[in-house]
């Protein structure tokens, strides 16, 4: 499995137009089609990757002993905050209700904490995505995917917290 990478796509899908001065409805587009769309789609198939590098691993010495039990509660954490976004806050902000989406863009960048320390618990539990020389395809494989599933979800959270909750919270206006 390769997760798919967003690359200089994720900083800029039109170079020309930053995305401070792009609408939160171009934004939030973005985010569905180029995060929230990969995130559903390559978690599970990592996780089944994490299984199978934990079994085929189980007596090296830098097994990632626990990692799929890990990635299982990132993928549901993950599926439940992916939800709350295109249920409630994104419908919100779309509807020009900025104000109202207060609250909901509290708990996200909680969540997105959480998600950082996730990331941040993938790390030592891949020992910094170390492996041996003597490494199978497959567990190299692995730790590719959750380094570019690491950058996909730290851009991923920039894009939310410092330009569309921002300018979201910042608005003086419900109409965005």
């Amino acid at each position: 499995m390769n997760i798919a990478t967003n690359g200089p796509a994720a900083e800029h899908e039109n170079r020309e137009t930053p995305w401070a001065e792009r609408s939160p409805s171009e934004i939030i587009e973005f985010i569905l089609r180029h995060f929230h769309e990969p995130l559903r789609r390559d978690l599970p198939t990592l996780l089944a990757s994490a299984r199978a590098v934990e079994a085929e691993t189980r007596e090296a010495p830098l097994c990632p002993a626990g990692l799929a039990d890990h990635l299982e509660q990132v993928l549901l954490a993950v599926e439940s905050h992916l939800a709350k976004e295109e249920k409630i806050l994104f419908p919100l902000i779309l509807a020009g209700r900025g104000r109202a989406a207060f609250m909901p863009i509290k708990v996200m960048m909680a969540e997105h904490e959480d998600h950082l320390a996730n990331l941040r618990r993938t790390r030592a539990l891949t020992n910094g995505f170390g492996l041996p020389s003597d490494a199978t395809d497959s567990w190299r494989t692995l730790y590719l995917d959750l380094q570019r599933l690491e950058a996909d979800l730290n851009q991923h959270i920039e894009l939310e917290n410092n330009i569309l909750f921002t300018r979201v919270m910042g608005s003086s206006s419900d109409n965005l």
